[in-house]
């Protein structure tokens, strides 16, 4: 009998892990600033509320003009489409969308290219840029 109460005890003082919060939706965790690290480069990715973002060489250059690329970005679960409308892959008739595979978290954003003609922007594929803010 002591054995059972000892053990209905020790049940009952069992912790349970905590439980975790949900992860935010990719729309609200894909807003902030980004960089990749060397040996990949330095190159920086600011992405708005508001759909649109801001590319350019590291994170200190994202304040000045002129950037790398402008434009804007639509979100759909986990794939992302940048279209560019100043800078990079707009010059002489350019491909200026550009669509990923993302895997994004608090930590960073990892990209996997789906469909993209624009060379500079295609380096991006298969890279993991860090989250700075």
């Amino acid at each position: 009998m002591r054995r059972a109460v000892l053990a209905l005890v020790l049940l009952g003082c069992s912790s349970k892990p905590d439980a975790q919060p949900p992860k935010r939706p990719n729309n609200e965790l894909i807003v902030g600033t980004f960089e990749r690290h060397k040996p990949d480069g330095e190159t920086a990715i600011r992405f708005n509320g508001d759909g649109t973002f801001r590319e350019a060489k590291n994170k200190n250059d994202l304040e000045h003009t002129p950037h790398l690329a402008d434009g804007t970005y639509k979100l759909e679960g986990d794939q992302l489409t940048l279209s560019n409308d100043k800078g990079a892959c707009t010059e002489s008739g350019g491909e200026k969308t550009g669509t990923y595979k993302i895997v994004l978290s608090r930590i960073g954003i990892r990209f996997t290219k789906v469909d993209d003609s624009c060379q500079q922007r295609s380096r991006m594929d298969g890279q993991t840029w860090w989250r700075v803010q």
